[in-house]
């Protein structure tokens, strides 16, 4: 039994770059970290950076998926000596060494599928890996991070840079189409709205008393993303789909305009409600007032003061 035991051991190993070790050892566990770039067909291209173990080998579990490429070098780029372990993922064995760092590199083709328009990937961390860091294809802006289900999905703007994942694994979708922009007349204003998503979405409606702003959309399961101008209506914000009660998440704001995330389960009309909207009345007119109140304030304590 303990020859068919050390066969089998050995059968798993394939050596990849310079003579067999002497020894065959399943190795200690890795200090890495992990930057992941995404292409705009789907492929991602992976890099581990291997902290050195001068003491033991290392064992580095790479991430599932239809492997190509894979290259093993110092920081430099020099190729260094490994061994790949057959195993579901792979996996590979470093020498002892005194480098501060091993570069493993490769690509998983079409590790992102596009489905019906989005893109998704239901990503696994290795186990040993401290983080990971994504980075998208150009033109992607918005991401959705959802660790359990579907329905549990928070969306993270990217303004051009990437995210890093600490845990277990994350299921990651994004959307990369062009904004539609709606508009809303308001006595001589013009506000736009951008609403981003594979949905067809219908003509806007803006109730100013409800504090409200509804469309319809056709396709249950849609990423939804509304760039709202806060001077037509400010939040915090709520969504419904047909009445019924949608996680809603404002995640970015600028001076000007918020992004509010939703991702309704079914079709309907999506509406949402904010604490303020526009007033009747020209906007410049609370503005005077309040500055009005202030002048007089500080009137009223030099009075007292002086």
């Amino acid at each position: 039994m303990l020859k068919i035991l050390i066969a089998v051991a050995a059968a798993l190993v394939v050596f990849s770059a310079g003579p067999a070790f002497g020894q065959i050892s399943m190795g200690a566990a890795p200090q890495e970290g992990l930057r992941v770039s995404i292409d705009e067909n789907g492929t991602a291209h992976v890099v581990h950076l291997v902290a050195g173990n001068a003491s033991s080998a290392v064992h580095v579990d790479l991430v599932q998926g239809n492997l190509t490429n894979l290259s093993v070098s110092d920081e430099s780029g020099k190729t260094v000596q490994y061994s790949t372990i057959n195993q579901n993922p792979v996996s590979i064995l470093l020498l002892p060494t005194q480098r501060n760092f091993t570069v493993i590199q490769y690509d998983l083709q079409h590790a992102v599928s596009n489905r019906n328009g989005i893109w998704e990937w239901d990503y696994y961390t290795p186990a040993d890996a401290q983080y990971t860091d994504f980075f998208f294809p150009k033109g992607v802006d918005v991401i959705w991070t959802l660790s359990d289900t579907k329905d549990a999905g928070r969306p993270v703007y990217l303004a051009g840079n990437g995210i890093r994942q600490v845990g277990n694994g994350v299921h990651l979708a994004y959307i990369n189409e062009p904004q539609t922009v709606q508009t809303v007349q308001w006595q001589n204003q013009t506000f736009n709205i951008g609403i981003r998503t594979l949905a067809n979405v219908g003509p806007p409606a803006f109730d100013q008393a409800s504090k409200a702003y509804a469309f319809d959309i056709d396709k249950p399961g849609s990423l939804v993303t509304v760039v709202m101008p806060k001077a037509l209506l400010w939040g915090p914000y709520e969504g419904r789909i047909d009445a019924k009660p949608l996680l809603t998440t404002d995640f970015h704001e600028n001076d000007t305009y918020a992004w509010i995330g939703m991702m309704p389960d079914q079709n309907g009309t999506l509406q949402i409600t904010g604490t303020t909207a526009i007033p009747e009345f020209p906007l410049f007119v609370p503005l005077a007032i309040a500055i009005s109140a202030v002048v007089a304030l500080r009137f009223t304590s030099r009075l007292n003061f002086i």
